[in-house]
């Protein structure tokens, strides 16, 4: 009784799963790039409310700054004497950011300054976001 393969068995076996996997990669690559570019531009959003949701609450200016280098973002709040503190940090995932203005600021009613028309592209191999501010906290994508 025979056992094992023969090596043109182990070749064929071989050869057909390098072909299966060649035909799925490019789609699960292009859908892996999506999917960071998504995750970058919520948690972009999520910061984005944040600030402006606590320079209403606080009273106070709030500024968000971002950093392209290091995808991440810090809130922080301006004190009575002119000083800032940061409230809270974030990453913004891992996929690529420009921004046309780094630095977002909200007075206390939650109108930004800087803030108006800034863009920020979001992009990863052939996938890309662009999300547009407005003053009044509107964010477009």
């Amino acid at each position: 009784m025979r056992r094992g393969f023969t090596l043109p068995e182990l070749l064929s076996a071989v050869a057909i799963a390098a072909i299966l996997v060649s035909i799925v990669t490019p789609p699960l690559v292009r859908l892996l790039d999506q999917a960071a570019v998504r995750e970058g531009v919520d948690r972009f959003a999520s910061l984005y409310a944040t600030t402006r949701e606590l320079a209403m609450s606080r009273g106070a200016l709030a500024r968000l700054e971002l950093d392209r280098a290091q995808r991440w973002g810090a809130v922080s709040v301006q004190r009575p004497d002119g000083a800032w503190d940061t409230v809270a940090t974030g990453t913004l995932g891992s996929a690529g950011l420009s921004c046309s203005v780094c630095t977002l600021v909200f007075n206390p009613i939650g109108v930004g300054y800087g803030a108006s028309n800034a863009r920020l592209v979001f992009a990863r191999g052939s996938a890309a976001d662009t999300v547009t501010t407005s003053r009044t906290g509107r964010l477009k994508r």
